[in-house]
């Protein structure tokens, strides 16, 4: 039988099936014992030169690893989480096979540290503070968005969005109201949700057990201030822009409420972004059933595709997924397959890419219609 994590052990460590039955005082009172030597440093600093943050987290360089680089013989190693050693979970989902469920993460890149009171720019840094949560994506280890049914990416898309409003619409006894931060009128949450998955030793992936990070602070990463930048100095959102804006030979998959395009300006081939055509959406919470249902099929026909083809052209399957959400998103997904490394010129922000556009949405057009 393939690891998992049981019924028994999910008895043992839940604290709540709903997250939106917990206050989010409660929430955070469940921050346990079980990372007090794996806290975060708590201080941030900004690169003067382009607004990049450097979150400081030593801690996590002792994190497990079970991913293998490709090619090595497949050995069915002990995963942590099937095995229950991890913490308190928060939320928990049925699916058509298992559950799906959220939980701290074990070494978390925040931590609701009690003062934000530092100076900035200081030698020490400015102060980093919040919560970390993992959604793991099904309590079955080989299962992931790529090969569980519609249906069940639907409820952990469901569950990942009732999560980022119980961290948004409930934090005020931890951060301040966020409008003056984003200079954005009328956004009124308190702190930000930075959502991403990270799958493959390349690109970050240190479990093999698919799951998504849901990172709750007082920053707002360098993207989302592109975004807002973008909304405030073009007057729309950047998913309107590019909705209006992207070839039509680049569209990928319609689904209606969202579209699965490879960007004009992709930076490496079979990166792709899935917009929602409403572009005054902000968050993933604000989706109606129709557009969740299409945001988790563009997510699961994505996912399929990087891991199909990376193999075909010679590549460890490794990638990332990175959710615009907050002021001035007008809500989109980047899929970020590692395909080419980093080299000199894209370090100095001029990226070569090796594929073109048009061909790579050809080629993933025809993925797909293959099934």
């Amino acid at each position: 039988m393939s690891q998992q994590l049981d019924r028994e052990t999910l008895a043992r460590l839940l604290r709540a099936e709903d997250v939106e039955s917990l206050s989010f005082p409660e929430l955070v009172g469940l921050i346990g014992d079980e990372i007090t030597d794996s806290l975060p440093d708590g201080v941030y600093q900004v690169d003067p030169r382009n607004g990049d943050l450097i979150l400081f987290t030593s801690a996590r360089g002792r994190r497990p690893h079970d991913n293998v680089p490709s090619g090595e013989p497949k050995v069915e190693r002990p995963c942590v989480i099937c095995q229950g050693n991890t913490t308190k979970i928060v939320d928990a989902a049925d699916l058509s096979e298992g559950f799906t469920f959220i939980n701290e993460n074990l070494f978390p890149i925040l931590y609701p540290f009690d003062s934000l009171e530092r100076t900035h720019g200081s030698d020490q840094g400015r102060a980093a503070s919040g919560l970390h949560f993992v959604q793991w994506t099904s309590s079955l280890h080989d299962k992931d968005w790529h090969n569980m049914p519609l249906a069940d990416c639907i409820v952990v898309m469901r569950r990942l969005a009732a999560m980022e409003a119980k961290l948004l619409a409930d934090s005020e006894s931890l951060f301040p109201a966020a409008e003056p931060w984003v200079g954005q009128t009328g956004y009124r949450c308190h702190g930000f949700v930075s959502i991403i998955k990270n799958y493959g030793r390349l690109v970050g992936g240190s479990l093999a057990h698919g799951h998504q990070q849901i990172a709750f602070s007082n920053i707002l990463p360098r993207r989302i201030m592109d975004d807002a930048r973008f909304a405030s100095e073009r007057g729309e959102t950047f998913s309107a822009y590019l909705m209006r804006e992207n070839p039509a030979d680049l569209l990928v998959r319609d689904y209606g409420p969202a579209v699965l395009l490879t960007p004009y300006f992709m930076r490496r081939p079979y990166d792709m972004i899935l917009l929602v055509r409403d572009a005054g959406k902000q968050h993933v919470h604000e989706l109606t059933d129709a557009e969740v249902a299409a945001v988790a099929e563009g997510w699961r026909d994505a996912i399929r595709a990087m891991r199909s083809i990376m193999p075909r052209i010679g590549r460890e399957v490794a990638y990332n997924v990175i959710v615009h959400n907050g002021p001035g998103a007008g809500l989109y997904f980047e899929f970020l397959p590692y395909v080419q490394e980093i080299g000199g010129a894209e370090n100095l922000g001029m990226f070569i890419c090796q594929g073109n556009p048009a061909s790579v949405a050809a080629r993933l057009r025809e993925y797909m219609e293959k099934g």
